[in-house]
């Protein structure tokens, strides 16, 4: 039996689904809402919804339970405040490793801003920063916040008091930031030397100097291999394009590891497997009428598979656009990396053209090997399965 997956099209039903001997049984656990996320460690999601008030829209997060019931509300939108980030994307919302605290991106009355609440505890969207844009990474144990806002990148120490220090003032050409399993590490970058490309850059402990690691020549997104200090690093030439044109990997174990090419084809994301084991790529069709596929890959590099190709749902095209976050906190791997999951419409699902109502966007599993199809799961816009649960 496969892990339960929380699925929502935008604006519509939110669903649970339970594998069964039959298929997969499906639950409503809400009305409509756009990008559920689970809780970690609990039976219990996060699910961001808006409601139209006549020509002005309300937004909020709500957790619920796993049978629907309302737990509580999580982040309101300010009154007479934009209620929503952009379209399909009313807000971000990464919950802690433990599952104790949700870190919200949203709308404030200065604009884009990170608030905190408690899953339990009085804190209620409290506002932590504002600044655009806006990336944010959790440390394993939940106790330490990675910020980047605009060019500066500071670490939120939770328990002293919030005390903020401050990692770089000058951190571009990436987005997110990224934590080792651990927590002992943390990787950014900034601009090389001579103002073409970038220097990814390493902090080690919880001080605040970092050491450079590697410079390369665009643009990067970063990811840890999971269970180790092998940092990930994807790198596009052509930031303008949407995709990136090789990944390297390089052991930050020693002070010395020299980096290594492990991919050197177009890509627009990669997800590690929880494993460590494998990774999945989303890969653009080379037709240019927005299709894309899936390719898995050992952690060497060596070819597993590739799916069939297949129309990305909205959502699947956001997540695959900022996988760097994302990918953080709402999960396309199942917990035992034996699924990855997809969305949108296969090649045989487009409408005829007499017809302009088009088609639904369907889930579908994905077993990353070779000659594996696209398996329907349900109908909707996206879904994720809960995260591995803490050891």
């Amino acid at each position: 039996m496969f892990a339960p997956i929380v699925a929502a099209e935008p604006g519509k039903a939110v669903v649970l689904l339970r594998s069964n001997e039959e298929g997969w049984a499906r639950s409503t656990l809400a009305r409509a809402g756009f990008w559920p996320t689970w809780r970690p460690g609990h039976e219990a999601i996060g699910v961001s919804v808006v409601v139209d008030e006549g020509k002005k829209q309300r937004s909020s997060v709500e957790m619920l339970d796993l049978e629907g019931n309302h737990l509580r509300t999580l982040f309101e939108s300010p009154i007479g405040g934009d209620a929503v980030i952009a379209q399909n994307v009313p807000h971000y919302v990464v919950w802690s490793p433990d599952g104790t605290q949700v870190a919200v991106v949203a709308q404030g009355s200065a604009g884009l801003t990170l608030f905190l609440s408690e899953a339990e505890g009085p804190l209620i969207a409290d506002p932590i920063q504002t600044g655009a844009p806006l990336f944010l990474a959790w440390s394993p144990d939940g106790g330490r916040l990675a910020v980047h806002a605009g060019v500066n990148l500071s670490v939120l120490e939770l328990a002293e008091a919030r005390a903020s220090r401050p990692i770089s003032a000058d951190a571009r050409g990436f987005r997110t930031p990224v934590f080792s399993d651990d927590g002992k590490l943390l990787a950014f970058a900034t601009p090389g030397a001579t103002g073409e490309g970038v220097v990814v850059r390493v902090v080690r402990g919880l001080g605040e100097e970092n050491e450079p690691a590697h410079e390369l020549p665009g643009g990067v997104a970063l990811g840890f291999r999971p269970g180790s200090y092998i940092l990930t690093i994807a790198v596009t030439t052509s930031p303008a394009s949407g995709a990136f044109d090789e990944l390297w990997t390089i052991d930050l174990s020693t002070n010395d590891g020299e980096p290594t090419l492990l991919v050197r084809r177009p890509f627009t994301s990669f997800f590690w497997d929880p494993t460590g084991e494998k990774l999945a790529f989303v890969v653009p069709s080379t037709t240019g009428d927005g299709m894309v596929s899936l390719q898995a890959r050992s952690a060497q590099g060596e070819f597993m598979g590739a799916s069939p190709p297949f129309l990305p749902s909205i959502d699947y095209q956001t997540m695959a656009g900022f996988f760097d976050q994302y990918g953080t906190s709402h999960h396309l791997w199942s917990p035992d990396g034996s699924v990855f999951l997809a969305a949108g419409r296969l090649l045989t699902d487009s409408p005829a053209v007499s017809f302009g109502d088009g088609s639904r966007d369907s889930l579908f599993g994905w077993n990353p090997r070779r000659g594996a199809p696209l398996e329907h799961i349900t109908e909707g816009g996206i879904g994720f399965f809960p995260p591995v649960a803490l050891g």
